[in-house]
């Protein structure tokens, strides 16, 4: 029998999420370290992430998939909030990837898209991605270009939802901050 002072409509009480891809623009930074990271971590220990969840990493580094695991195992148990299991960390590490490149660089972004893609297969994401943007504000422009020209945020196209969130601060004033929030609009909005 459930709680009956919860209200079912509360969407602050605990729950696991669909299949998705977490992809993470600029990995390596100290936000993704010291906070996505950790975080996505505590979730997993708590139980609360599905078993199609993957951390998808971008950022200047040649690295591959086992190096940037290492950065990510090193940064949960620095930093996150809940004790340290090996066998939590198991589980997550076969869900950690990671695509090299930079913002501007045309060949990466279309590596990142077909990795996008192939998640939805081989780690059954079911063509849902969320993209935090842990970079410089003054790459958000690029990055959603980028987005836009290799179809990443299109939900028609990847069969699933695209969302997108957008570290602050949010421009530089009022005015770059309108046209920022209408190239998401342009690149998230079908």
């Amino acid at each position: 029998m459930g709680n009956p002072l919860r209200d079912p409509q509360d969407r602050r009480l605990p729950r696991i999420p669909e299949p998705c891809a977490l992809v993470i623009f600029g990995v390596t930074g100290d936000l993704a370290r010291k906070k996505l990271i950790p975080a996505v971590y505590d979730l997993a220990n708590r139980g609360m992430l599905p078993s199609s969840f993957v951390v998808l990493g971008f950022a200047r580094r040649d690295w591959g998939d086992g190096d940037f695991e290492a950065l990510a195992r090193e940064a949960a148990q620095q930093h996150a909030r809940t004790p340290w299991k090996e066998e939590v960390w198991a589980r997550a590490s076969g869900n950690i990837k990671f695509v090299p490149g930079s913002f501007d660089d045309d060949g990466a972004f279309d590596t990142l898209a077909q990795t996008l893609d192939e998640l939805r297969d081989t780690h059954g994401i079911q063509g849902n991605a969320a993209f935090y943007l842990s970079i410089p504000p003054s790459a958000f422009p690029v990055v959603l270009k980028q987005m836009a020209r290799t179809h990443m945020a299109d939900n028609e196209k990847s069969g699933g939802w695209r969302r997108v969130v957008a570290e602050k601060p949010f421009g530089s004033d009022l005015e770059s901050a309108k046209a920022l929030n209408d190239l998401v609009d342009d690149v998230f909005t079908p």
